[in-house]
């Protein structure tokens, strides 16, 4: 009996003791665990069970690389259009012939219905084809058709000559003559002092008649030649749409927004074509030269009048600059603006395609009366526009929003000083009221070519949109030698290192991973907000992975306000972001790849991973380069959508594209 009770004693001892260190360890679990969700839920409230927290799409295309471009040598998938568009990013690509067909996987972040596939030649020139996400085939003959709608020389109406109006001068050239006491809206302006403006403006005489379909208005004050045309082709109008759509409106709510309009002004200055004094087409000597209204989104529509001037550089006397010398040519005109634009205001986007205007090529120095003229200008003539502004029947150069706008840049400088209107679109640094707006002799109007097409955007008031006007040059110019730079479609992947008490700003780790080819990735450490120990785990291949954050950084030590936060605090630490290579098999998606990599928090013994289902999101993969939140700021203050898409797993999928500029941390991306 002894020995039995020994033996059921001991025995009782041994299941009680397991017992109890089963239950510490899984009730330590769940009150962990219970502690990370009541944390979380006071940020997110009841978050969506059926919740992800993907946001990328993958997708299947097979792409026919029968664009309308010479020499084919491959196709991209693109998340937006590349023309005037430093935002479109590369999701795929293969090499491909004219006409051969290959077959492309994606992954597309999910702020898109849609994606744009594009041929590239062997100069870089592209040329796009809008289809959406699920559809299995893109072919680029609809957007070819397109072709066929610009006008030819057989199109062109027969004249000889013209009969122009008396000349006015422009309201430069009036400013010029009152010198050094030109007033403005009240305001003395010394900066037409000088300035050499010595122009005139010309139009087209009421009363002539002209063959092929050409007309003129009966109303007075028109002074243009045009003709009715149909739309747009088969298949073009939703490529024009996303072309201009990804120009002007898409990211509107970033920190250089104005107005609720994407500002463009770092855009255009920095572009492949526009520069100061580069922003001119040049004619081809064979067709006309045509201008069609296709875009408007300006209150004032009506008070542009669109001129033009040319003439060849070999014309330009010996001592005398370029722009002394466009100061003293005359300027016809080419479109009054008024009963183009039927469209309201407030339809952003909005396309019409019906009324084609001619310019004219005059042999001789303009006279008031009969001139010796041509609808078709000789081979090698420099073409360079403005936008006159002024309201209708009132041609006052004292108004303080009137003026003329040029796409040379150096043409502006006066006119962007005036006060109110036009000095508002300047950079603030500079007294304007703009940050990040317009340097004084930047360009007002921005010239580029997309699927075989020109285009003018034009900015005549104070936003830097550039999208108040937007003309197709219906030919008669060589096309401009565009070859937009594309960049693959970045990753960042932002970790919270302790879920239990986290504040959810999302940065105590950040990485951001880049393809490099098909067998390489480029994965970056871009900041951490943590104090305690952390180490990366996980990121295979990458020469810093097991390695401490801090220590990658070499910022060790605590900074003035006691903490070893790097690159998440304006005024705080900053580090170079620290990049390394990795190698993957072919194949190998970057979201697969960073979905292995974990942190550990040596402080807490605790490591965090990307959450499950329905778990908060302590870790997230974000299809883009990431404007994290500022330290201590949560995700949901810095992006007011994530909160919706935390609740809704259906709503606000692209939650990560509207920020709160005020509550993000100034991206790094753009300095690299």
């Amino acid at each position: 009996m002894k020995q039995i009770a020994l033996f059921t004693g001991v025995g009782l001892l041994v299941l009680t003791s397991c017992v109890k260190d089963f239950d510490a360890e899984s009730y330590a679990r769940q009150k962990e665990e219970a502690k990370i969700n009541e944390n979380a839920k006071l940020i997110f409230g009841d978050i969506d069970p059926a919740q992800n927290w993907n946001s990328i799409t993958n997708g299947t295309v097979t792409v026919q690389a029968d664009a309308a471009l010479s020499n084919i040598v491959k196709v991209q998938i693109l998340t937006e259009s590349p023309f005037l568009n430093n935002n479109a990013k590369v999701l795929a690509e293969a090499d491909a012939q004219q006409g051969q067909t290959v077959t492309l996987n994606y992954q597309a972040p999910n702020a898109y219905e849609k994606l744009v596939a594009a041929c590239v030649d062997n100069k870089g020139h592209y040329y796009i084809q809008v289809f959406n996400i699920g559809e299995q085939s893109v072919s680029f003959q609809q957007a070819s058709g397109s072709r066929s709608m610009r006008a030819a020389s057989s199109e062109a109406p027969s004249f000889t000559s013209l009969k122009l109006r008396a000349p006015r001068w422009t309201f430069n050239a009036l400013r010029t003559q009152q010198g050094a006491t030109c007033t403005i809206g009240g305001n003395t302006y010394t900066e037409w002092a000088n300035s050499n403006w010595n122009d005139q403006i010309w139009e087209v005489a009421d009363g002539q008649t002209f063959d092929g379909g050409w007309t003129m208005d009966s109303d007075k004050n028109k002074g243009h030649i045009y003709r009715p045309i149909d739309g747009f082709a088969p298949g073009e109008e939703e490529n024009v749409e996303t072309i201009l759509n990804s120009i002007f409106y898409k990211y509107a709510s970033d920190e250089y927004s104005v107005n609720g309009k994407k500002n463009n002004a770092r855009t255009i200055r920095n572009s492949t074509y526009v520069t100061q004094n580069n922003n001119f087409v040049y004619t081809d000597g064979t067709n006309p030269v045509t201008l069609i209204p296709i875009q408007g989104y300006n209150t004032e529509f009506k008070y542009d009048n669109i001129f033009y001037y040319y003439y060849k550089e070999s014309e330009i006397p010996a001592g005398m600059s370029e722009a002394d010398y466009i100061k003293s040519l005359p300027k016809f005109k080419a479109i009054q603006v008024e009963r183009v634009q039927t469209t309201p205001e407030s339809n952003a986007g909005t396309l019409y395609r019906r009324q084609e205007f001619l310019l004219t090529y005059y042999k001789g120095a303009p006279v008031e009366g009969v001139n010796e003229a041509s609808a078709i200008f000789p081979k090698g003539y420099k073409i360079g526009f403005l936008c006159m502004k002024h309201a209708l029947n009132n041609f006052n150069f004292n108004a303080n929003n009137h003026g003329c706008t040029y796409g040379n840049g150096q043409l502006n400088k006066e006119v962007n000083h005036i006060k109110g209107h036009f000095l508002t679109s300047i950079d603030k640094e500079l007294g304007g009221g703009t940050k990040d707006g317009m340097q004084f002799d930047d360009p007002r109007i921005a010239t580029f070519t997309a699927n075989g097409k020109t285009y003018l955007c034009f900015e005549e008031g104070a936003d830097c949109n550039f999208s108040d006007l937007v003309l197709e040059i219906g030919g008669g110019v060589d096309q401009l030698e565009e070859e937009p730079e594309m960049e693959a479609e970045a990753y960042t992947m932002c970790f919270e290192d302790r879920p239990a008490v986290a504040d959810y700003d999302l940065n105590d780790v950040v990485l951001r991973c880049i393809r490099v080819d098909k067998t390489t990735l480029s994965l970056t450490l871009v900041a951490t907000g943590a104090n305690d120990d952390v180490y990366i785990h996980g990121a295979t291949g990458w020469e810093l992975n097991d390695q401490e954050v801090h220590e990658i950084f070499h910022a060790t030590t605590r900074d003035g306000s006691d903490n070893r936060f790097v690159n998440t605090e304006i005024g705080g630490t900053r580090r170079e972001v620290q990049s390394r290579y990795v190698t993957v098999a072919e194949g190998v998606t970057i979201p697969e790849y960073l979905k292995n990599i974990y942190i550990e928090n040596k402080s807490t013994q605790k490591t965090i991973r990307v959450p499950e289902q329905g778990e908060p999101p302590y870790a997230i993969i974000v299809p883009q380069d990431f404007k994290y939140p500022m330290e201590h700021t949560s995700i949901t203050k810095a992006y007011g959508d994530f909160l919706k898409w935390a609740q809704d797993a259906n709503q606000s999928k692209d939650w990560y594209v509207f920020e709160n500029a005020d509550k993000i941390f100034p991206t790094l991306f753009n300095q690299w």
